[in-house]
């Protein structure tokens, strides 16, 4: 997160350009990986929307839906039991169609997962649509951050 609490894309080092046939293309952090691209299956932009739905739970329940030792340990995890929360696990402060939108990203199977039919999906989703998001304020940077982290000083 910057400063003005926007997130940042990072480790571009790891990225993908897309092309049909991408099985064997398998990078990134395994918590965040899709299964598709766990499980060395072709995959698109909604292995994407997975991470987004990861981070999303990740900032609301303080940590990530599938854990494990290894890689093989949390593919395991996400094999064994799709993740849901529930209202009673609403942290306080975020509303019911915030869970239902983590829980529609984190879909093990692509095309059950929001977005998979295009991105308005996503930014048509009540979570954003029941508060007003200006998706256009955003992509110019004109929203302020519910969240700002504490500046980090580096005392070298």
């Amino acid at each position: 997160m910057d400063d003005r609490g926007y997130l940042r894309v990072t480790d571009l080092g790891v990225a993908r350009h897309f092309k049909p046939g991408n099985s064997a293309d398998t990078s990134g952090t395994p918590g965040y990986m899709a299964p598709e691209v766990m499980c060395r299956q072709d995959h698109s932009y909604p292995a994407d929307y997975y991470a987004v739905g990861v981070i999303a739970y990740e900032m609301m329940m303080g940590r990530r839906p599938y854990n494990g030792r290894d890689r093989k340990e949390i593919r395991d995890n996400i094999l064994a039991k799709q993740v849901q929360l529930t209202e009673d696990d609403l942290p306080t402060g975020w509303s019911p169609s915030a869970i239902d939108f983590v829980n529609k990203m984190i879909q093990r199977k692509p095309s059950n997962r929001l977005g998979w039919n295009g991105i308005s999906e996503i930014k048509s989703h009540p979570w954003f649509v029941d508060c007003g998001f200006d998706w256009n304020r955003l992509a110019n940077k004109e929203i302020y951050a519910p969240y700002l982290p504490k500046p980090v000083h580096d005392n070298r």
